[in-house]
């Protein structure tokens, strides 16, 4: 009878063993398939498969952090935030998880949450760029621009090009030839593009004809462009420039010491409008004193009707400045208009 008790124990021992093996490698299936319909971008799908894998064993790999990321892409921030928060009290905070809580204030517009996860983030995984783009683009809607710019240099250097033309554009910075590296290891960790930024531009409501000129670069073996530095940086100077167009129009230019720089030509501005705000322009100057770019900035402005804000990028550009002792200059010019 003994050996029999023995035999019974053992044999339910390895049925118990071979349940937990069958459940281990069908959520390992699960997850296989969660990962590629978020990896070609069908997020509704994966968010379900992820739920699945969760319901069963919330701390299996990183599917509470892909479930956050699928979120985010479906415009479902408080989930997603509320994912990265389950995942911080089960494992502690690492980079992914304070990478997406950043997003996840990013898109609410609470950005001095937002740069502090993404630090966190860039202080745990100082490789990854796209968190310095994430960062840039949070500091570049508070209009600290000269922070962004290094972070959107960063964002280069570590291999994202989506940050390229920002640096081009909004930086005017310079980059190194690209060198072969035939032994290089292509990255396959996928990240979802970045959302919640207050400067795209839905159809028919503001038009900005800023330079967005980013360009892909095809996989051909090339390292991604560097970003280089340039060193005659002016200084985060925010005095503010203030002055009045008309009754119905005041303009401030500030950031970079644009404001203590002498304007040459103010051009003839009319704005008839029934709103009451502002519309605020990204613009850089270059040594010359001529506006290089003018990009609309969302995230501090307060009117997007198509027509005020193109006609703000268009005069904008028509500003002329003294010649200066820097190579390019970037702020904002704020245009604050009373409405009829």
């Amino acid at each position: 009878m003994k050996d029999l008790f023995y035999i019974l124990v053992f044999l339910l021992g390895v049925s118990q063993w071979s349940t937990a093996q069958n459940l281990e490698e069908e959520i390992g299936f699960v997850y296989v398939k969660a990962e590629y319909l978020f990896n070609t971008g069908r997020y509704e799908e994966a968010i379900g498969e992820f739920t699945k894998i969760i319901d069963q064993n919330p701390k299996y790999k990183d599917a509470l952090m892909y479930r956050g990321f699928a979120k985010m892409e479906m415009g479902l921030t408080e989930e997603a935030k509320n994912d990265a928060v389950s995942s911080i009290e089960m494992h502690g905070i690492q980079a992914t998880s304070a990478a997406l809580l950043g997003r996840a204030f990013g898109a609410t517009h609470n950005y001095d949450a937002a740069v502090n996860s993404m630090t966190a983030a860039i202080a745990l995984d100082n490789q990854n760029g796209d968190y310095y783009k994430w960062r840039a683009t949070y500091l570049e809607a508070q209009g600290k621009l000269t922070q962004a710019c290094q972070d959107y240099g960063q964002a280069v250097a570590k291999g994202n090009q989506d940050a390229l033309g920002k640096v081009r554009t909004l930086c005017g910075g310079k980059t190194t030839p690209p060198t072969k590296s035939p032994d290089r290891v292509p990255n396959h960790q996928t990240q979802p593009a970045d959302q919640g930024n207050p400067n795209d531009i839905k159809e028919d409501e503001v038009l900005a004809d800023g330079d967005r000129a980013a360009e892909d670069q095809e996989d051909n073996g090339e390292e991604p462009e560097t970003y280089v530095e340039d060193v005659n940086m002016p200084s985060e100077d925010n005095t503010i420039n203030g002055f009045d167009i008309d009754d119905d129009l005041s303009i401030e230019i500030s950031g970079q010491e644009l404001g203590l720089r002498k304007i040459e030509e103010v051009p003839s501005i009319l704005i008839l409008a029934d709103e009451n705000g502002k519309v605020t322009i990204n613009i850089c100057v270059n040594k010359t004193g001529e506006v290089t770019s003018a990009e609309y900035n969302g995230a501090l402005s307060t009117i997007a009707k198509k027509a005020l804000v193109s006609l703000a990028i268009r005069k904008a550009k028509e500003f002329e400045f003294e010649t200066g002792k820097y190579d390019n200059q970037c702020g904002i010019m704020v245009f604050k208009i009373k409405g009829n």
